[in-house]
């Protein structure tokens, strides 16, 4: 890492740039691999989906979506075609990727998703030399590349929200040249990431007002169109389209405070204001993971962003949220949400060294940074985000659990002969970790959870195939528990198909199962599909036991 950092004035814009491209290449790779070999789950399928039928003349609509709904996971509702993704989040800049996605099909959104936030630091660094020296400038820059807050969210399935680094690191940028035009595209473009991202702009406009006099009137134009946005997406858009933001989103999040009611984000923020102890009491419990988060925050830029008052404005709007909130998806600095706070920490950090430049002079600090990047880094690989180290790194310990290399090689070779034998316009169901690979469809269901829908006429329909790989789910069973109950599940329900005759076995081995729709089984498949289900069952009783 010592090697690997700028170490004079003259560091050169090359450094930087082998640095974005290494970290590209590498992240890159992990995430076509993570695919291939069946660790990517289901949002990266859902956003596939979402993204495809935009391109095929179906804006926003995604039947992964529709499971997700509140009439599904609430009322026993059965998946409708036609349902649209913007009840939950409302994302309408997915829009721009259709037609990559339409080149480079599966293999579109890892390099949208890598690229974007590698290009995230580039811009960082552009930004750090309109005030610091280069090599100071590159030390952020590598720092960014370096610390989990970045490397998780950018190995973690495809996410809307990776477009956020890259505009505010752009915003910023113009503010800093005076580039009206280049505050301006991303200023207005942020908001319409994402309903929530809003919240982000709003705390950025606030900066601008407190520590850019020249730019106030602009921060306060970026306050009042922040808010307007989030409102009135929140509030009238979103619920055009379902009801999954005051039923599901709030609820989970929020619930503490609303005491199961419906409600929109107005009542939120009404029900905090009338409860300030328990609001209080959210925000610093639990203690132990509200300061281990604060700490992770600020360990790869040597806890600087904790001092800087810029660091602090740009974040305090969406941090308030996260300490606000309730569930471990909030703290968790390897998921994408971390990333409403990323930006801010890294840009303020260059605003503080702006005033405080002597003391990088200085080799005890140096050293210090030195020592907190690389324990970020090493807590970063050693923490495996999102299984996409797996070939390397156990997925638990005790009980020992870890797929080889070869073996997960292995397993995304079978798993690409199963699904070429299942005719590609076809409606069907499958695991999570096949979706990533079948999302290119108009109609695909998880496995065993679904294999219902709706059509646009309301008629209740049955895919014609089903895929099911238990025995992958059954090789992390021992150790995670939910693995162990989908196997369990999906055998289950396999058993109960195939024994109804509303599905025959197309296909049976080991490796997986494929059942379809009205179709004859065969005497081998007969015994194949029998003499699994009781080897499943008896490994998943030993799991039990």
């Amino acid at each position: 890492m010592k090697s690997l950092l700028p170490q004079n004035d003259k560091c050169s814009d090359n450094t930087i740039l082998w640095w974005v491209f290494t970290f590209f290449w590498i992240t890159l790779s992990i995430q076509i691999f993570r695919i291939f070999s069946l660790n990517a789950t289901y949002d990266q399928g859902l956003f596939l989906q979402e993204i495809w039928n935009c391109l095929n003349g179906r804006p926003f609509e995604s039947t992964l979506a529709a499971e997700l709904s509140a009439p599904v996971k609430f009322d026993g509702a059965i998946p409708e075609l036609g349902y649209k993704h913007l009840a939950q989040h409302f994302t309408p800049l997915l829009i721009i990727w259709s037609p990559l996605v339409g080149v480079m099909g599966i293999w579109a959104l890892p390099i949208i998703q890598t690229g974007l936030i590698s290009l995230a630091g580039w811009i960082l660094f552009l930004l750090g030399k309109e005030y610091l020296s280069s090599q100071l400038s590159g030390w952020i820059a590598c720092s960014f590349f370096a610390t989990g807050t970045v490397i998780g969210p950018t190995l973690e399935n495809f996410h809307d929200i990776c477009l956020v680094p890259l505009l505010v690191f752009s915003l910023l940028l113009g503010i800093s040249k005076n580039r009206f035009l280049l505050y301006l595209i991303p200023a207005i473009l942020l908001p319409l990431v994402r309903e929530d991202v809003g919240l982000l702009s709003f705390s950025i406009g606030l900066w601008m007002i407190a520590r850019k006099p020249k730019w106030r009137i602009w921060g306060f134009l970026l306050c009042l169109y922040s808010f307007m946005a989030v409102s009135i997406i929140t509030n009238i858009l979103m619920p055009l389209f379902g009801s999954e933001l005051s039923e599901r989103f709030l609820q989970e999040r929020f619930g503490q405070y609303l005491n199961s009611e419906v409600s929109g984000t107005f009542d939120v923020l009404y029900a905090m204001a009338k409860q300030p102890y328990l609001l209080l009491k959210e925000i610093i419990s639990p203690l132990d993971s509200t300061f281990r988060f604060l700490i992770t925050l600020g360990l790869p830029l040597a806890f600087v962003p904790w001092i800087s008052i810029d660091s602090i404005i740009l974040i305090i709007v969406p941090l308030f949220v996260a300490l606000s909130s309730q569930g471990g998806n909030a703290l968790s600095v390897h998921l994408r949400f971390v990333l409403y706070l990323v930006p801010g920490i890294f840009a303020g950090t260059i605003f503080w060294w702006k005033e405080n430049y002597s003391l990088f002079k200085q080799r005890k600090f140096k050293i210090f940074w030195k020592a907190c990047l690389i324990i970020s880094f090493c807590f970063a690989i050693a923490g495996n985000p999102h299984r996409s180290l797996s070939a390397i790194i156990p997925d638990s310990v005790d009980p020992w659990v870890h797929i080889p290399i070869h073996r997960q090689v292995s397993r995304g070779f079978s798993a690409q002969y199963l699904l070429s034998l299942i005719p590609k316009d076809e409606s069907l169901a499958a695991e999570t970790h096949l979706i990533p690979l079948l999302s290119e469809r108009h109609i695909l269901m998880r496995f065993p959870e679904n294999h219902l829908f709706q059509d646009l006429e309301g008629k209740v329909n049955s895919v014609n195939y089903i895929v099911s790989q238990p025995r992958l789910n059954l090789e992390y069973g021992k150790a995670f528990k939910h693995q162990s109950r989908w196997a369990r599940k999906s055998i289950d329900k396999i058993e109960e198909l195939t024994n109804s005759g509303r599905y025959g076995v197309y296909k049976c081995s080991k490796k997986g199962i494929i059942l379809k729709k009205g179709f004859a089984t065969s005497t081998r498949e007969s015994v194949c599909i029998k003499k699994e289900i009781d080897e499943i069952k008896i490994i998943l009783d030993q799991i039990q036991t």
